[in-house]
């Protein structure tokens, strides 16, 4: 099934134990959000920041501290 939601707002929503496959969330924007226990696999973070900070930045560091 495909679905277009591109523009649409949610509010007050509950998405526990939700998958999401072959999603398109660029410009997305998430205030106030609970995100523990979230996992984020295969994804392109190019230009997704966290707090103003670069995620592409936080894994490189990461990755040369290992």
């Amino acid at each position: 099934m495909n679905a277009d939601l591109s523009g649409s707002s949610f509010v007050d929503v509950r998405l526990s134990d939700t998958v999401l496959d072959d999603v398109d969330m660029s410009n997305a924007r998430f205030n106030n959000v609970n995100l523990s226990g979230v996992q984020i696999e295969n994804a392109n973070v190019e230009g997704m920041t966290i707090r103003g900070v670069l995620v592409s930045d936080l894994l490189r560091v990461y990755s040369g501290q290992r």
